[in-house]
């Protein structure tokens, strides 16, 4: 008798400590696929709110740009009507020999800045979604912790990468022949 209550007590024992090791990694790993899918979420956010951020800057660096070469034009045509009219094209031209403006390109250096330093940062932001979305990946591709998701009722989450359609279509051909500068007729 004595023998088989101390045999049901170590088969109890080792299926409490098995079970509860078990919980453990059930919960642990649920904890985890939590944090990475609201990271991932956050992130995913967080770059909208990047991206619309990048474009405003661009939008009203450039309006002040056009506000620029807007007053310089008017100053043009002021200094042209001094000097004799603006339908007297000898004024013109007689002014912009006698005196070349400097132009101030200050804002048109900022405005490359902006554009430059606004891409880069937000192509950061989408490596550092692409990171999260990645241990994502792997939590639910190894094993015990993708069964374990599966068994809760989890799926992969779906993020949104920011691309080009010229980006889609060379990474679909393989091949990037086109040198050309992505502006102007060329």
């Amino acid at each position: 008798m004595k023998k088989t209550f101390m045999a049901i007590t170590v088969v109890l024992v080792v299926v409490i400590v098995v079970g509860g090791l078990m919980a453990v990694q059930v919960i642990e790993t649920y904890n985890r696929e939590i944090r990475l899918r609201n990271a991932i979420s956050a992130k995913q956010r967080d770059n909208q709110n990047e991206y619309d951020n990048l474009w405003k800057k661009i939008s009203q660096a450039a309006q002040v740009s056009q506000a620029q070469k807007d007053a310089l034009i008017e100053i043009f045509i002021a200094h042209a009507r001094a000097r004799g009219g603006v339908h007297s094209g000898d004024a013109v031209i007689k002014w912009l020999q006698e005196s070349v403006p400097n132009v101030d390109t200050t804002t048109f250096n900022n405005l490359q800045n902006i554009i430059v330093g606004s891409r880069d940062s937000f192509t950061m932001r989408q490596k550092e979604l692409l990171n999260l979305k990645r241990e994502h990946d792997i939590l639910f591709d190894s094993f015990p912790s993708g069964f374990i998701l599966k068994a809760l009722g989890k799926e992969k989450i779906e993020v949104t990468v920011i691309t080009s359609t010229r980006a889609e279509q060379t990474f679909k051909a393989g091949k990037d022949d086109d040198v050309r500068l992505p502006f102007g007729d060329q």
